[in-house]
């Protein structure tokens, strides 16, 4: 066992919020029960052609545009209100039952906790907040600062020197597999959460925590550290 406790840095989207409003929401908007999955790849695909060309623009604008490209796809006309509309509901969703509890767990076990998330500062703040889970972060880091989106290993170097630690010392929690296998590429060490329909990258190597949910993670994770 480690004595040195980590910094524990958590993905936002899927990994501590629910996403299902917004799902159900691009769904209908988009007339498909694959939308969202569908609008979803096309954003963090365009996030990596923004990484490749060096030509940022934030996940907001980068969510607009890659939700008219998913509407063309899929042969539907979208109203801008309605786009808009839609779009907002990333900011007014719910933490996961299970992140208050797991958050608190490892606050009270002496775990520093930040965020790493690919959305900007407003909407993060705002998630957060919704989610009321603000007081459980020592910092509140979003890849806007670098304009770098993950799984740029930059990024990931990036939040551990602005954390004061070293990349190995930091793990990131995350529910999907290209985070992951970003993170651990970079020298972090990495969790990951098995939320519904998320899975591991099979071409990457395994994180060291795989975990149903954040409480799950947490005992694990103090169990090791004790």
């Amino acid at each position: 066992m480690n004595n040195i406790k980590p910094v524990i840095i958590f993905d936002v989207n899927e990994t501590l919020m629910d996403m299902t409003p917004l799902k159900k929401k691009i769904n209908a908007l988009l007339d498909s029960g694959k939308g969202f999955r569908i609008w979803f790849g096309m954003l963090l695909q365009y996030s990596m052609v923004d990484n490749s060309t060096t030509n940022y623009h934030d996940f907001s604008e980068l969510a607009d545009a890659t939700l008219d490209m998913a509407a063309a796809a899929l042969n539907v006309t979208i109203k801008d209100k309605d786009k808009k509309e839609a779009l907002q509901t990333i900011k007014q969703l719910s933490a996961y039952d299970d992140v208050p509890k797991g958050l608190q767990l490892l606050k009270d076990n002496g775990f520093r906790l930040a965020t790493l998330t690919n959305s900007p500062h407003a909407t993060l703040s705002a998630q957060l907040q919704s989610g009321k889970i603000t007081r459980f972060f020592d910092a509140t880091l979003s890849i806007d600062a670098i304009k770098k989106y993950k799984p740029a290993l930059e990024t990931y170097r990036w939040a551990a020197e602005q954390l004061s630690v070293n990349t190995s010392d930091a793990i990131l929690v995350a529910a999907h597999g290209w985070d992951i296998a970003g993170a651990l590429q970079a020298g972090m060490q990495a969790a990951f959460i098995k939320r519904k329909g998320q899975s591991l990258y099979p071409l990457a190597p395994k994180p060291g925590f795989i975990a149903k949910d954040i409480v799950d993670f947490a005992n694990q994770i103090i169990a090791h550290y004790k």
